[in-house]
Order: structure tokens, then C-alpha cells, then sequence
């Protein structure tokens, strides 16, 4: 019977690259006839003219194989629209019809969060999707049997592609990739595929190939040191390991007895994975048996060099047993090789070159526009490396996907990168996530492609339709990287610093039509800057003309550096371009210097905040302030305040004359206890309007300070005690007033 095999992606409802050959590739029948026909029709459903050559059969191919049975058509590149394809392959008496192709974009998706959450975990997007470019998307998911499958499958075991009306499939896909395809067939009016590999906890070294990562000695031994390196023998000796424990299920004891032929006695062999193989005699009641050495043994080598078990009774009857033992048990049962123990834990796509092995095989000669990445927490380790990997990646994905040759610039992949979120930080390596992300900005600048990069530091809280805001954000920068110059091809990153007296001047890229603040923002957050001691401290910062920002700080006269939203949460990096796109965090440059602890609360602009309370726990909304002594109700004034957006108004009843309130340090994303020893005092502005006598004192600092009965605006300052007062893990602010109720209004807390 005349078997006909084919690509797994040649399905009905594929979308293939515009702008490339398109190389099909598949295996009949040695010595037969193969002929491929390309039948192209217009959607509307409109009257086509037999004389119209962009219509009908616009292409017949024919190509006979040899004694292996391959045959190869290439297409040649086709334009974008939305005209519907169909393959007709004749082999024999086979005849397969691959129906509703479209050409337009194809993009690859693989990694893992924010990108492997699915739609059927998602909410709906605030605004209605539209129906047009609804049906524009199409999605591939390639079924997984084994490793290294075969890249080809039977005709009739094509699985179409995923459209938007089969609902049921489309629920397992990317919400993320869903987004992201919408949003560009919503710009592009023309056809857009993805090719879905996203799943969770998958890191960037389970897309290597085992040739990628012999070929680096020094990845090779980053992935031993990190315990995650493999050999492709232990991986086998592994396998057959899990397939023997599979087949134990059904066997109750794995004991091979045979007799003694000399003595009547019975031998028995006993198989484990930590003793390959104990040899024991049973003899009248009395058991005699061979200690297994750490090193696994192989039958064959102790036949052949004249090593045998020791019979309690008669040497060369344990040699003529030995070599039945080798008759009745096979050589591969037997574990010649350990393997690390790691590989019974982490899934097979998870593991080093694992998802590589399992995809990348079906998904050969496909064209594609651009590659999206989402490194896993896992990846953070490879921090330093990472560089090396995404290189090494490159060039296994320029084996498996096309174009092989670019006649035309605007043909050359694309990536897009994501930066690795503040909610999968390392509690006990709290900057390590900045510095890989810090990485991927090389990457970017570094690497012949053109390559972009999304954080979403400013998305932390857990909403059900984030990733379709994910999905908008790499369509945008999808947009800028390939189609127009008037959107960004990155997130916007700082490019130029220089220094004007006491002022620092930023410059940045992709500001496109400018730089803006957050919504419902009025003050610019952040920035922090350092003089010559490297002592860095919260900053003001100020936007110009929407395209720079200058950066100061009064108490600094000869600022050395500075850097935004660079620490373990940025809760009020609040800094991004006209698109929506964050600003990057960043830093000057990476001499030994002192970071300050999030300062949030100083400001007295705000009352919530985006934290967490524990490590175990989401971001949520938690308050800034708290009340320890009395009873305080607070408020923000925005028109009675020194600077910033307001000010804190704090309605109070006293307790004991005594009313005291102070930030929540003990939130697990502000890494309490603080360590302000770089400091030595601290101001605050306090506005008293009830004009009565108050004083104020702080834990850990000297003495207390009166407070005016005037109605202006007073700084006071306390010095601190000693050094070791400087680390604290609560600041309370404690007011002494003989009044029973009262007002003040508290702005603009520092440490100098």
C-alpha cells in the first residue's frame, strides 16, 4: 500500500512567510511519481477569469524519488493577503488536499512566563476584539510523542492548524501569543501564524541541542557547575532505567533464579538501581552472596577476563552459571551508566536540551518573521553566560527555520526578549534578576539582529487580562522592529548621561513620540543618584520637552551616579514612552556602591502600594503607613505640601498625650531590616495648623524637636544615636501634643 508522509505544520489552516521559498519536504514510495499543484482562490468568493494567472492552479511541480523514498518541492515567495491556498500531493494512488493555507507572518513563541499562560486562564480584554482581524490568527501547537521524533507523520495524521472558532483547542493556547498575533492582523490586514512552544518552567537551555552545548566548554561547565549538565549516555542510561521501572508494575519480583547445574542449588540474582547486579547461592537453608561494588557490573567484561563469583562449594560451577545468567539476561538490562538524580525530578522539556529534542524536530524548513523568548527564573543562574546561550540558541534555530537566504533586509528574524520579572525574585539573591536583565540590554545592542526587549517591572499586580496587555506591548514593538519607524523597537532604555552642575541629563531611545508618566501619575519616581562616595540616594527628577529627564538631588553637589528602578521591586518606577512601553531600569555603571533600601514611603505621595506581605504570596495593594499609638485617619493633600504630587494629613486623637504613626517596613518586598548607615540624620516637613505647642521624636535618633505654632511649613532634623541605630527593621514617628485631637500635615521625609 502506497504510504504517503508529510511535515506535521503542512496542515489545513497553516499560514506560511511571506517573502520566502517555502520548502516542502515529505517521503513515499521508492521510485514513484510525487506531483505538487498550488491552487490559489480569493476569499470574497468572487468570479475569477480562467485567463487570470493569480488565480486557479498557479503552480504544478512534479519530482520523482530514488530507493530512500524522499522527494523535496520548493514554492517560490509569495505576497501577504488574505486569498486562500490549496495543496494538491499526488504519490501513486495517494492524493492529499491541504486546504485554507494563508501567506502572511509567522512568528515562534517559546519559553515561559509571562508567555505560557493560556486563554482558558485568562480574562477578557477590556475592550471588545474585532472580528476581522479575529479571523486573520492562526496558531500551531506540535503534538509531542519522544524525543528526536520523526520530523515527518502520515498524511492522514495531519492535525489541522488553530483557528479562533475552534474554541475548545484555542483555550490551550498563549493568551500572550493571542495578543500579540490579534494586535498585528489588526494593523497589518493580513495574515498572522504562530507557532505556540510556550510552557511553564521551561529555561532557555532546554531549547539548546546536544551539538550546541558539546561544542562550548564554557557553557558545558557553567551547566555542571549549576548540577544541570547531562551526558546524552546518562540520559539513555536513565531512560532505560524508567522504562524497566515501568515494566516492574506488572512483575511481581525482579529475582532471575536458575539452578546449579553441579551442585542442585539454586542461584539467585537480584537487580537494583544502585546494585546492578548481586549474585547469591542458595544452599540447604544457608544463603551466600556477593557484595556488589560501587562501579555498575557488565556481564560480558567479567567472562572475558576470567572473573567470576566465588562458590562457597565449586569455583568453575559459579563461572558455567555465570554464563548461563548472561543467556538469559540481556546486556541492556543491566545499568552500565549512573545518571544524575536529578533527571527522576524535572519534566523532559524542562531539562538541558529537552525541548529542543521534543519540538524542534517536526518544525523543520518553516520561514518565519521573528522569534519571541520569555526566559525562565531558572535562566538567572546563567547570569554572566547568558549572552553565550542566546548565541548558541541562534544558531540551533538557524538550522531548523528559515529564510536561508534574505534577498531583502525587512526579511531578516527578528527577536524580542522578555525581561525576567520582580515576581520571580530570588529572596536570597534579591539583585541577581536585574543583573540578567541587565544582560539582555547587551544582548540587544551586541548581537547582527534586530532584537527588542519588554519588561513589565510595571505590571505587578495579578490581573486576569495582563497577558493580553503583553501580548499588545510585543505586537507594538513587533510593529517597530519590522513595518514603521514610529514605533519603538524596544523599551525605552537610557543611551546618554551627562552631568550640568549639580544635574544629571538623561537621554533615551525609542521615545517616539515622547516620554510620559504613569497614569494618574504627576511626579516623576525612582531615580536615585550618588557622589564620589557612592553613597546613592533617592533623587528628583524632572521631565524635559518629553524626551529627557534631568535628575538631582539637593544635598549632592557633584553627582557621580545614577540609576532608575534599579533594586529588587520597583514600586515607584513609574517612567515609560508614549506607547506604553517601560522605561528599563538601569544603573551607571557597576563599581561597588551602596544602594539604599526602598524608600517608598519618604515621598508622602502615596498611601497603597504594590507589594508583598509574604514571599509565598501575590502582589497586592498594601498600605504605606500604619498606626502604632492613638488613633489616626490619613489622608493626601495635594495643594498643602513642600513638593512632590501631596502630602500626608494626619487626623489624630491622642493616647496619653502621645500619637504616633510610621511606614510598614515589614512587608517581605521591602527586605527589612533597612541598612541606613551610610546616614547620619533624618528630616522631615510637618505643617501644624492647630497652631498648638508639639514635638516630635524618633526611635533611634537624639533628643526630639519642637514644633512651631506658626502656619508655615518647618523642617525638622534629629541626629541618629550611633551607626547600629541606622539598621531598623520599624520607624515610628512619635508626636507629643497635650491636645486630645489634632491635625498635622507630615511631607517629604530624607536621610542625609
Amino acid at each position: 500500500m502506497t504510504m504517503l508522509r508529510l511535515p506535521h505544520w503542512l496542515a489545513t489552516g497553516m499560514v506560511f512567510q511571506q517573502g520566502a521559498p517555502l520548502k516542502i519536504s515529505g517521503e513515499t514510495d521508492p521510485y514513484s511519481v510525487v506531483t505538487l499543484e498550488v491552487v490559489k482562490d480569493p476569499t470574497d468568493g468572487r468570479h475569477v477569469s480562467k485567463l487570470d494567472t493569480d488565480y486557479g492552479v498557479i503552480l504544478s511541480l512534479e519530482t520523482r524519488t530514488r530507493d530512500s523514498g524522499k522527494f523535496t518541492f520548493e514554492l517560490p515567495s509569495y505576497r501577504a493577503s488574505s486569498d486562500a491556498y490549496t495543496l494538491i500531493i499526488h504519490a501513486s494512488v495517494v492524493s492529499v488536499t491541504i486546504k485554507d493555507l494563508r501567506c502572511g507572518d509567522l512568528w515562534l513563541t517559546m519559553g515561559s512566563e509571562p508567555l505560557c499562560g493560556p486563554i482558558r486562564k485568562t480574562g477578557s480584554p477590556r475592550t471588545p476584539l474585532k472580528e476581522a482581524p479575529m479571523k486573520l490568527v492562526r496558531f500551531f501547537q506540535p503534538p509531542v510523542f519522544s524525543r528526536n521524533q520523526n520530523c515527518l507523520c502520515d498524511h492522514n495524521q495531519l492535525s489541522s492548524w488553530i483557528f479562533v472558532r475552534d474554541s475548545q483547542r484555542l483555550a490551550g493556547v498563549s493568551a500572550a501569543a493571542f495578543s500579540m498575533a490579534y494586535h498585528l492582523a489588526d494593523q497589518l490586514h493580513y495574515p498572522i501564524g504562530v507557532i505556540d512552544l510556550t510552557a511553564k518552567d521551561v529555561p532557555t537551555y532546554a531549547w539548546l541541542s546536544r551539538n550546541s552545548v558539546e561544542s562550548s566548554e564554557a557553557i558545558g561547565e557553567v551547566l555542571k557547575t549549576a548540577n544541570l549538565y547531562y551526558s546524552q549516555d546518562e540520559y539513555q542510561a536513565f531512560c532505560n532505567q524508567r522504562d524497566k521501572s515501568a515494566d516492574k508494575k506488572d512483575d511481581d519480583s525482579d529475582t532471575a533464579h536458575i539452578e546449579n547445574k553441579d551442585t542442585g542449588h539454586e542461584l539467585v540474582m537480584h537487580r537494583d538501581a544502585d546494585c546492578p547486579l548481586t549474585v547469591s547461592e542458595v544452599k540447604e537453608g544457608q544463603t551466600y552472596e556477593q557484595e556488589s561494588s560501587d562501579e555498575p557490573i557488565d556481564l560480558r567484561s567479567i567472562s572475558e577476563e576470567k572473573t567470576h563469583v566465588v562458590s562457597s562449594t565449586n569455583t568453575s560451577a559459579g563461572m558455567m552459571i555465570l554464563n548461563e545468567l548472561e543467556h538469559k539476561v540481556k546486556p541492556e538490562e543491566v545499568i552500565l551508566t549512573k545518571y544524575p538524580e536529578f533527571l527522576n525530578d524535572v519534566p523532559d522539556s524542562q531539562l538541558l536540551c529537552g525541548s529542543y529534542e521534543l519540538f524542534m524536530c517536526m518544525l523543520h524548513d518553516m520561514n518565519i518573521r521573528g522569534i519571541v523568548l520569555a526566559p525562565d527564573a531558572k535562566d538567572v543562574v546563567l547570569r554572566g553566560k547568558y549572552s553565550k546561550i542566546i548565541s548558541l540558541l541562534l544558531s540551533d534555530l538557524s538550522t531548523v527555520f528559515g529564510p536561508r537566504k534574505i534577498v531583502d533586509k525587512q526579511m531578516v528574524p527578528s527577536m524580542i526578549l522578555l525581561a525576567i520579572s520582580p515576581d520571580k525574585i530570588d529572596p536570597e539573591q534579591p539583585m541577581s534578576y536585574l543583573e540578567f536583565n541587565e544582560e539582555l540590554s547587551v544582548i540587544r545592542r551586541k548581537t547582527p539582529m534586530p532584537i527588542g526587549i519588554l519588561s513589565n517591572h510595571d505590571m505587578l499586580l495579578p490581573e486576569k487580562s495582563a497577558n493580553f496587555r503583553v501580548g499588545k506591548r510585543l505586537a507594538s514593538i513587533a510593529l517597530g522592529l519590522h513595518f514603521t519607524p514610529k514605533m519603538p523597537t524596544s523599551c525605552p532604555e537610557c543611551i546618554g548621561v551627562e552631568i550640568v552642575a549639580n544635574k544629571i541629563m538623561l537621554t533615551f531611545d525609542n521615545t517616539m513620540d515622547g516620554l510620559k508618566l504613569s497614569e494618574n501619575e504627576s511626579v516623576l519616581h525612582g531615580f536615585s543618584i550618588c557622589g564620589e562616595d557612592r553613597v546613592y540616594m533617592p533623587a528628583k527628577a524632572k521631565l524635559l520637552h518629553g524626551i529627557r529627564a534631568m535628575v538631582w538631588n539637593e544635598s549632592i553637589k557633584e553627582p557621580y551616579g545614577v540609576m532608575y528602578a534599579y533594586m529588587p521591586v520597583p514600586h515607584l518606577a513609574n517612567f515609560k514612552n508614549r506607547s506604553g512601553l517601560p522605561v528599563l531600569p538601569f544603573r551607571f555603571d557597576r563599581e561597588p556602591c551602596t544602594y539604599h533600601p526602598d524608600l517608598s514611603f519618604a515621598s508622602c505621595d502615596r498611601l497603597e502600594f504594590t507589594g508583598k506581605k509574604f514571599w509565598d504570596t501575590p502582589f497586592e495593594k498594601l498600605p504605606v503607613f500604619q498606626t502604632v499609638k492613638g488613633k489616626c485617619l490619613l489622608t493626601l493633600d495635594t495643594l498643602n505640601k513642600t513638593e512632590g504630587a501631596s502630602s500626608v494629613k494626619i487626623n489624630y486623637e491622642t493616647e496619653n498625650s502621645l500619637v504616633a504613626f510610621g511606614p510598614v517596613l515589614s512587608y517581605a518586598s521591602l527586605f527589612a531590616p533597612y541598612d541606613l548607615k551610610a546616614y547620619s540624620r533624618i528630616k522631615v516637613d510637618v505643617f501644624n495648623p492647630d497652631q498648638s505647642e508639639k514635638t516630635l521624636q524618633i526611635e533611634g535618633f537624639i533628643g526630639s524637636e519642637s514644633i512651631e505654632k506658626s502656619l508655615k511649613w518647618q523642617t525638622l532634623s534629629l541626629e541618629r544615636k550611633s551607626e547600629d541605630s541606622m539598621v531598623f527593621e520599624e520607624l515610628t514617628f512619635e508626636f507629643f501634643d497635650m491636645q486630645k485631637s489634632g491635625v498635622l500635615f507630615v511631607d517629604n521625609i530624607r536621610f542625609e
